[in-house]
C-alpha cells in the first residue's frame, strides 16, 4: 500500500505533463425502438419514431456522452470553435446512427456542427459488419448442423441465424425455458424504457434476458463461443487497422515536428457511431470484450471505447478507456488490459499497441468477404451434360459460320474474276 501511495501521484503528474496528440471515439448509437415489433399498444406509442429509430432517451444519451467529450476535448485538445479539418466525424448510415452522432457534435460545439461522413450500407465496411460472407455459413454449420434448406435462409436473412442462436440460449435458460415464442429483445427495451411488462418479466427473467439476447449477438458478431478470427476480421478490422495506422501517423508526423514547422492538426480527433456488432469483436479484438462488459452479456447504449494517444517525454504511449453505462460520466482506465500491453500499468508504449491485434487487422475485408466467395465459385466449378451440349453447339454453329464465310469470299472472287474476263472479251 505504502509503494502505491507513492507511485499513483507520480502517475498523476506524469499524466499531466502528457501531450495528447490524437483521440479516437468509437460508440454504440443511443436507445432505440425495437427493430422488428413491439408487444403493447403502449410501446408502439413510446417508440412514436418507428422500429428501430432512435428514442427521446437515446437523444437524451448522446446530449450526456456529447458533454463528456466536451469537458475532456474542446478547448483543451480541439479548437471550440469546431475546426473541420481537426475533426472526423464518421457513422453508419443507419438514421439511429447518424441522430446519435449529430446530437454528440451539437452538443460537443455550441454555435456550429461538424460535418458527418458515412457511405451507403452496402459499401460502409468500416462501421456496419457484414453479416453475409460466404464462409460465415460454412461456420454457421458448424454450430448449428444446418441442413439446405436452412442454409438458403440464412443467406436470404442471416438474422434466421440469430434467431436459433437465440432459441438455443432460451431453452438452455432455467428461467426462460418455457418463454421461446416470446419477444425478449423488445421486451428487454420495453422494460428499460419503464414501460409496462409482463408479469412473469420479472428481474430474474430480465437478467437471464440479457445474456440470453447477447448469444444472438455473439454469433452475428463472431465472438464468445462462436468466435471466429476470421469473422471478427471481416467485421472490425478496417476499422482497427485505420486507427492502428492514424496513430502510427500522428507519432511519425511529432517525430518529424520537433521544431513546430508543419501541422499534425489534422483529424487528430475522430468518433465513430456504429452498432453492438461491431462493438463486440472490437473489443474481442484487444482483448479486453469480458473486463468491459462482464461475462455474457452486451454492450449497452452509447456505451464507448476511447483512445487516446499521448507524447511523455517524446516517446509515444497509448491509454484505453471504456464507458459502459449510457449515464456514466466517468470513464473505466482498460490499458492494463488491452492485449500486448503491460498488465496493470497506467501506459502502453505505442509499438506494443499498435502491435495488439494482427490476426484481426485487415486493409480490404470486402475482398474477404466476397471475392473469395466468387475465387472459390470459380475454382469449384465443374462441367455439367449441359455445360457440355452448349459447347458442343457453340463449337458447331462457329464452324458453319467459318465454312459459310469461306464459300462467301470465294464466291466473291470468283464472281470478280468472271466480270473482268467478260470486260476483256468485249
Amino acid at each position: 500500500m505504502r509503494v502505491l501511495f507513492y507511485v499513483f501521484p507520480f502517475v498523476i503528474f506524469a499524466l499531466s505533463q502528457a501531450q495528447l496528440i490524437s483521440v479516437h471515439v468509437i460508440f454504440r448509437h443511443g436507445a432505440r425502438a425495437p427493430v422488428l415489433n413491439v408487444t403493447s399498444e403502449e410501446a408502439k406509442s413510446y417508440f412514436y419514431r418507428g422500429l428501430g429509430q432512435l428514442t427521446d432517451q437515446g437523444i437524451e444519451q448522446a446530449k450526456l456522452i456529447g458533454k463528456v467529450l466536451k469537458d475532456r476535448y474542446v478547448n483543451t485538445f480541439v479548437d471550440a470553435r469546431m475546426l473541420p479539418t481537426q475533426l472526423l466525424f464518421r457513422s453508419s448510415p443507419v438514421e439511429r446512427c447518424l441522430m446519435t452522432i449529430q446530437t454528440v457534435g451539437n452538443t460537443m460545439f455550441v454555435n456550429s456542427t461538424p460535418p458527418v461522413q458515412t457511405v451507403a450500407k452496402p459499401d460502409d465496411f468500416l462501421l456496419v459488419p457484414k453479416l453475409d460472407c460466404a464462409f460465415q455459413i460454412d461456420e454457421w454449420t458448424n454450430f448449428f448442423n444446418l441442413t439446405e434448406n436452412d442454409k438458403k435462409q440464412a443467406k436470404k436473412n442471416p438474422w434466421f441465424i440469430s434467431e436459433k442462436a437465440l432459441r438455443r440460449a432460451t431453452a438452455a435458460s432455467q428461467t426462460l425455458q418455457q418463454r421461446s415464442d416470446e419477444n425478449l429483445p423488445a421486451l428487454i427495451l420495453e422494460k428499460d424504457a419503464g414501460l409496462a411488462v409482463p408479469s412473469w418479466f420479472n428481474e430474474e427473467a430480465y437478467k437471464e434476458s440479457l445474456t440470453v439476447f447477447y448469444k444472438a449477438l455473439a454469433v452475428m458478431s463472431s465472438v464468445g463461443e462462436y468466435k471466429s478470427s476470421k469473422g471478427i476480421r471481416v467485421k472490425t478490422g478496417l476499422l482497427l487497422d485505420k486507427i492502428l495506422n492514424d496513430i502510427q501517423e500522428k507519432v511519425r508526423c511529432h517525430e518529424k515536428n520537433q521544431k513546430g514547422h508543419i501541422s499534425c492538426d489534422r483529424h487528430k480527433l475522430q468518433v465513430f457511431s456504429t452498432h453492438d456488432l461491431l462493438i463486440l469483436p472490437f473489443l474481442d479484438a484487444l482483448g479486453i470484450r469480458e473486463a468491459a462488459l462482464g461475462e455474457d452479456l452486451p454492450p449497452k447504449f452509447l456505451s464507448a471505447i476511447i483512445i487516446e494517444t499521448m507524447l511523455l517525454d517524446d516517446i509515444p504511449f497509448v491509454k484505453v478507456f471504456y464507458r459502459g453505462d449510457p449515464r456514466d460520466i466517468t470513464l473505466r482506465d482498460m490499458t492494463g488490459l488491452v492485449r500486448n500491453c503491460p498488465p496493470n500499468q497506467a501506459l502502453c508504449p505505442v509499438n506494443l499497441f499498435t502491435s495488439c491485434c494482427g490476426e484481426f487487422i485487415t486493409a480490404d475485408p470486402r475482398r474477404e468477404c466476397y471475392e473469395e466467395k466468387a475465387d472459390q465459385q470459380l475454382h469449384n466449378w465443374t462441367m455439367t451434360t449441359v455445360s457440355w451440349i452448349l459447347i458442343g453447339i457453340s463449337a458447331f454453329l462457329l464452324i458453319i459460320l467459318i465454312i459459310m464465310s469461306y464459300l462467301a469470299v470465294r464466291y466473291k472472287n470468283r464472281s470478280v474474276v468472271t466480270i473482268k474476263k467478260v470486260c476483256l472479251e468485249n
